[in-house]
């Protein structure tokens, strides 16, 4: 008898190698699979400016690094109470001394426009349609930083506004890398704030737009959200909270990149860096 639901993990007509450069930008599934990548010593860089949900606020993003001159620090930097923050970044960013935080947003966004423009694999993580607008500035935020929510707009992305927004982002994408290659994902964790009803809503419109927009020539879907939903399909497999996934899911979606992008060589490498890993963290253990 059969007591789930099992995937294959899907074929990709390239493969991902040590030599390649792998960039992330979204939602918590790009955080876990960028920190599996930098683990096991791949070149990647993963959310340079830290988690990101919407596909408003990620298309900003990276049409940052295409072009970091287009970041209007006027329309992003606020004062909030004594931080500096950002409305283009995750509040890890946000420092009380402006001349530290602007610093570091700099150095950042060089660095990874730097990385951008020589990466082969991009993967995209949307994590929500909903977003907020901060009222005063017009302007689609990335993190509200706490700021009084009667300052921001809630809204909810459809499938039109999504798919030609990315159109155009993917265009200019492929002007700096022509070949690069684009996965798309959507984030398997429940946005239980949104409430249950408005965060299947919200899944659908993302899987929908980005059913659009993948070509599987240089675009692609990679079934994250599947693999948690539909596959494993059971509370076991969550955090406290029962929205994100454990430990053992992610290692389980960890798995499943393995097998969809990595050749015979890539994964025996892999293996031998996870075993030099294990002996260099059980020898700190020991020092302790």
């Amino acid at each position: 008898m059969i007591f789930r639901t099992n995937i294959p993990a899907p074929e990709f007509p390239f493969e991902i190698n040590y030599d390649s450069k792998i960039m992330l930008l979204g939602s918590c599934f790009s955080d876990n699979i960028g920190g599996f990548f930098y683990r096991h010593r791949f070149q990647v860089c993963s959310n340079p400016f830290g988690v990101l949900f919407n596909p408003v606020s990620i298309d900003h993003a990276l049409r940052m690094l295409i072009r970091p001159e287009s970041f209007d620090k006027d329309r992003y930097f606020l004062k909030t109470r004594d931080l500096w923050v950002s409305f283009a970044h995750h509040g890890r960013f946000s420092r009380e001394n402006f001349e530290e935080f602007e610093r570091n947003i700099d150095e950042q966004l060089e660095k990874a426009s730097r990385f951008f423009q020589e990466t082969d694999v991009l993967f995209v993580t949307f994590g929500t349609a909903f977003c907020y607008k901060y009222i005063p500035r017009d302007l689609i935020v990335s993190n509200c930083h706490k700021i009084p929510n009667y300052q921001f707009e809630r809204i909810r992305l459809d499938v039109k506004k999504i798919v030609s927004l990315w159109n155009e982002t993917l265009r200019l994408v492929r002007e700096v890398r022509p070949d690069i290659k684009v996965v798309f994902t959507v984030s398997p964790v429940r946005h239980a704030g949104d409430g249950m009803h408005e965060n299947t809503l919200s899944k659908a419109v993302l899987l929908l737009a980005e059913e659009r927009l993948v070509d599987n020539e240089s675009t692609f879907y990679f079934p994250a959200y599947e693999y948690l939903v539909d596959d494993l399909r059971d509370y076991r497999f969550y955090a406290k909270d029962l929205c994100h996934p454990n430990d053992l899911a992610v290692d389980y979606l960890e798995e499943k990149v393995s097998e969809s992008f990595f050749s015979q060589p890539t994964m025996e490498r892999l293996r031998a860096i996870s075993q030099e890993n294990r002996f260099l963290n059980h020898r700190r253990l020991r020092k302790e």
